[in-house]
């Protein structure tokens, strides 16, 4: 099934350039094409602003802030993108926290291309 193009732009802040690439190629293999990509929050910030993303694919532990704290930005400066919050902790406080704090989605590192998929189509739902 391909997506609607109102997800898109995509951004990508993670600070592991291999995730970020693996990412890239599992959304341009499910049919997307604007994909941007940041490896921390100061350089996801003008993208944000000027992209204005549909969805960012956010890691919850980069070098120079917290994801919560970016979580919290982009609900209060950009309440019409959807994050998906990323981590290689998936314990349930974890889980939990980010959806309090209004991520639409959870993805447990490593993740693959069935478990993006899924996030994604549930988010095509709610949009």
């Amino acid at each position: 099934m391909e997506f609607v193009k109102p997800l898109e732009p995509i951004l990508i802040v993670d600070d592991v350039k291999e995730i970020r690439d693996y990412l890239i190629d599992i959304l341009t293999n499910l049919g997307f094409e604007e994909i941007l990509e940041s490896n921390d929050f100061d350089s996801a910030k003008p993208l944000l602003a000027s992209k204005k993303p549909g969805v960012v694919f956010l890691d919850i532990e980069l070098p120079d802030t917290d994801g919560t704290q970016i979580l919290e930005f982009v609900n209060d400066h950009h309440p019409n993108t959807h994050v998906i919050m990323c981590s290689g902790h998936n314990s349930l406080e974890n889980v939990q926290n980010t959806w309090e704090l209004g991520a639409k989605g959870f993805i447990a590192k490593p993740f693959n291309a069935k478990k993006v998929d899924t996030v994604l189509k549930r988010l095509e739902l709610i949009t």
